[in-house]
């Protein structure tokens, strides 16, 4: 895919925990009557996350097995775990041990937000703010945990999620590098010899 159009799917993707929150919360009859919809509304989430993380990894530079090569791909891989849970809830009711072990990788992977975070700063292939949008988005989780399950937690998450995850898939879509100095940033301790 283009950088554009995994931008465009980011976008579309972004505003679906909040809409799996506010349904699950508000319209538990519809989760009763439709069980898959929580899977759906999940694939689509963290398909959109993935996304992102995708054009990230095209626009960043790392040399293979650093921290930084192994941050993404680390992400990415709890990413595609993740998805598996919600594709197993789109096709299955029953939830053994094994449904929970693979859902554990979603609130992983927002703690994952933290080294990338790192990774992305130090690139420098974001500016400004921009730079510090995957540790806001790493951030949700823990903040959302202390809220509590209450109306206010409820809407300021998702509000929160919608807002943050949508800036991040602008921000990756035109994520702009010189791989050079990209090269430098994460190498400057080797090309001082």
């Amino acid at each position: 895919m283009k950088t554009k159009s995994l931008g465009i799917f980011a976008l579309v993707g972004a505003p679906f925990l909040f809409i799996d929150m506010v349904v699950g919360a508000k319209f538990p009859h519809i989760i009763e009557h439709t069980p898959w919809f929580s899977g759906l509304a999940g694939l689509l989430y963290i398909s959109g996350w993935l996304a992102s993380i995708e054009n990230l990894r095209r626009a960043i530079v790392t040399p293979k097995y650093s921290f930084g090569w192994y941050a993404i791909r680390t992400l990415m891989f709890t990413l595609l775990i993740a998805n598996f849970s919600n594709i197993w809830a789109i096709a299955s009711t029953a939830k053994p041990a094994l449904y929970y072990i693979l859902d554990a990788a979603w609130p992983v992977s927002h703690l994952l937000m933290f080294p990338l975070a790192w990774v992305v700063i130090k690139s420098g292939v974001l500016k400004g703010f921009r730079q510090f949008l995957p540790l806001t988005i790493g951030l949700w989780f823990p903040v959302c945990m202390l809220l509590g399950r209450n109306d206010f937690a409820l809407y300021f998450g998702g509000i929160y999620s919608t807002l943050m995850w949508s800036m991040f898939a602008i921000a990756a879509m035109n994520a702009q590098n010189n791989h050079f100095i990209s090269y430098l940033r994460f190498n400057h301790k080797q090309n001082l010899n």
